[in-house]
């Protein structure tokens, strides 16, 4: 003999669960693992900081970010991982703000990537010509 269940005791079907939106997905890889790295395109002119300039210091800073699918770096990802001197900074940071790459590539997608970008500081001084000829 059946019987009906009353309709509250009743289960309703279950919904499949929704397909995973893979656009949304935030991997990052590292350069080693894509099939193309990424490649500098444009950016500002690095800005000396002129009382660095003005002192004669020179030196590097290294950038680290995460440069997006369009090839741009993600403004939140930028770390200074090593400077030779915190007044070479904040124009290493403006730079790549402001700086485009070429995008990644794995299997033919565009695809993040953390990347580590040096920046060399270096004065250009003048070397006087040399003394002309006695005679």
């Amino acid at each position: 003999m059946l019987c009906a269940l009353p309709a509250q005791a009743q289960r309703p079907a279950q919904k499949p669960p929704p397909p995973i939106d893979t656009t949304r997905i935030k991997q990052v890889f590292i350069e080693a693992v894509v099939e193309q790295r990424p490649e500098f395109v444009s950016g500002p002119p690095v800005e000396y900081p002129p009382a660095m300039r003005q002192a004669g210091i020179g030196g590097r800073v290294v950038i680290q970010a995460i440069l997006d699918t369009m090839g741009l770096p993600e403004p939140e990802s930028i770390q200074l991982i090593e400077h030779s001197d915190s007044g070479f900074d904040a124009a290493a940071r403006d730079f790549m703000l402001h700086a485009t790459f070429r995008p990644a590539r794995l299997k033919g997608r565009a695809v993040r990537v953390l990347v580590n970008v040096p920046l060399d500081f270096n004065i250009r001084r003048q070397v006087p010509p040399p003394p002309p000829p006695r005679n």
